[in-house]
């Protein structure tokens, strides 16, 4: 799935909240690489990349809050974070769409008992393809923020 180009935008934020965003997407870039480490053991740990997806998914969109000044409560709840970045990009509204359905990955399989309520973990492919949405997500998020 592709997205628009946040690099046509006019870069938002203050260089504090630049700096500050730019920290989020350092963790982002933190949990992209655990997911993918994870994914590639001899025995994948699949439930553990999709919480390291899920969590990249978060920090990105907080990061994206941080830069405009839109304050945020303390949240896994990627549905919230879409509903509050929409208006801020609502060209972004393909992206952010899909990645609501990740919040369910906080919990999923972090806990015992929880694979009645949330089933199997992802497939290989379903982690690839969301790392690799989140990835190009982060590396445009990271041309906006710019060098903070």
């Amino acid at each position: 799935m592709g997205f628009p180009s946040m690099s046509e935008l006019e870069p938002p934020g203050s260089p504090e909240n630049r700096r500050e965003a730019s920290q989020w997407l350092a963790i982002v870039a933190d949990d992209l690489a655990a997911a993918e480490a994870v994914a590639r053991l001899s025995s994948p740990l699949l439930g553990v990349a999709a919480y390291h997806l899920q969590q990249a998914a978060e920090k990105l969109m907080k990061a994206l809050l941080v830069l405009n000044s839109e304050p945020f409560r303390h949240t896994h709840d990627l549905n919230d974070l879409v509903t509050r970045l929409l208006p801020l990009y609502p060209r972004l509204a393909p992206t952010l769409n899909a990645l609501r359905g990740l919040t369910a990955w906080s919990v999923a399989f972090r806990y015992p008992g929880l694979e009645e309520t949330y089933g199997a973990p992802p497939s290989i492919s379903e982690i690839e393809r969301i790392g690799a949405l989140l990835a190009a997500f982060a590396a445009d998020a990271g041309r906006l923020v710019g060098d903070a």
